[in-house]
């Protein structure tokens, strides 16, 4: 016989009803074989989803919370004084300098500004 067809008759599984045969083919073999996708699923949603879903809500509060005069940080880096709002277009007025003002969307608002000496001494309170 070819080395071919032993290995092919050494790994089929056994036609007769032994022992271990029976055992083998029962209902929890099919959980057994799924727990490891389970897991993986839960480790996916526990390391990234969660996360990403926290990080949604608190910038959708944040937005939600933007008031006239807060020191903004846009996603292009811009930072100005919100000036004003035209919620049927859902965009924001910012003030850049005196006579500078842009109007962006309110997504494109990355952030807070925060100060400087805020930063370095976290004692301070953070001047609006």
């Amino acid at each position: 016989m070819e080395p071919w067809t032993l290995m092919a008759m050494a790994t089929s599984p056994k036609s007769s009803g032994g022992a271990d045969g029976g055992a083998a083919a029962g209902p929890m073999s099919g959980f057994m074989s799924l727990l490891p996708l389970v897991l993986i699923f839960v480790l996916f949603y526990v390391l990234f989803i969660m996360p990403q879903r926290k990080q949604q809500k608190r910038q959708q509060e944040l937005l939600k919370a933007l008031r006239k005069g807060d020191e903004v940080l846009t996603t292009g880096g811009v930072f100005g004084t919100i000036h004003g709002f035209n919620e049927r277009e859902n965009t924001v007025y910012l003030k850049l300098g005196e006579n500078m003002k842009i109007e962006i969307q309110r997504s494109a608002i990355s952030g807070l500004r925060k100060s400087p000496a805020a930063e370095q001494n976290p004692s301070l309170p953070v001047k609006k």
